[in-house]
């Protein structure tokens, strides 16, 4: 039996490996079921927020029992946030997202605002401070500018698509933010994207798990000791 050429033996196995990582990102990553229902969801079903894989991974790992949350920009990331035991305050400028949130996501105190005045200033209102911001809206640039003076110690913020905003981004690091990218795949969209996390040394959050959980099919070569397969 004549052997097969090795470019097309390379050829075959990265099409193996490629079948591979799709069925990871639409199976075990949901991605697939996002794309039906048209919504940032997990395989289960669960909501999610509209962040790239990578950052809600990281983020998952935190405990945010009893930890406030701002939103500047709703969704399924509430549902996320108060799924985890958050208290979450937000600001939407849709009238459709604002009425189904508010009907339907217990103890979220969530705000319409049309105007830019009024929606950036609406963190201001609330006259507290927060763990976490998140920016994933309108006018984001203005809303960067205005979140830091209602963060709590050692909070963090998170921006959203921060790819496509370098001013608002470079306005954080200018005021003394560590930029942390998450760039990849992720819900619903047919492209890779960034999630950006901005944080300082003092950021306290603790995570719920000691070590990352294994994503995809990899869950078989999680070491018991120094013996486990190499990759």
């Amino acid at each position: 039996m004549q052997a097969v050429p090795r470019p097309i033996r390379l050829f075959l196995k990265a099409l193996k490996r490629l079948a591979i990582n799709a069925r990871t990102l639409a199976r075990e990553q949901g991605f697939s079921r996002s794309v039906r229902e048209g919504l940032p969801v997990d395989a289960s079903g669960a909501a999610l927020p509209w962040y790239t894989y990578p950052a809600i991974e990281y983020l998952g790992q935190f405990d945010f029992r009893g930890r406030a949350v701002f939103e500047y920009g709703a969704g399924n990331s509430s549902r996320f946030w108060t799924a985890r035991g958050a208290a979450v305050c937000a600001v939407e400028n849709d009238e459709r997202w604002y009425a189904e949130l508010a009907a339907s996501v217990p103890r979220l105190d969530i705000e319409l605002c049309r105007a830019k005045d009024d929606y950036v200033g609406s963190i201001a209102r609330r006259g507290r401070v927060f763990d976490l911001i998140a920016i994933d809206g309108v006018w984001r640039r203005a809303c960067a500018n205005a979140a830091p003076a209602h963060l709590a110690p050692g909070g963090a913020i998170v921006m959203d698509n921060s790819d496509r905003h370098p001013q608002a981004t470079a306005d954080l690091r200018a005021r003394g933010f560590l930029q942390v990218d998450f760039n990849g795949f992720g819900p619903v969209n047919a492209y890779a994207w960034t999630t950006s996390l901005f944080v300082k040394a003092d950021w306290p959050l603790q995570r719920a798990f000691r070590d990352p959980a294994p994503v995809g099919g990899l869950r078989e070569y999680v070491a018991e000791d120094d013996d486990a397969p190499r990759l």
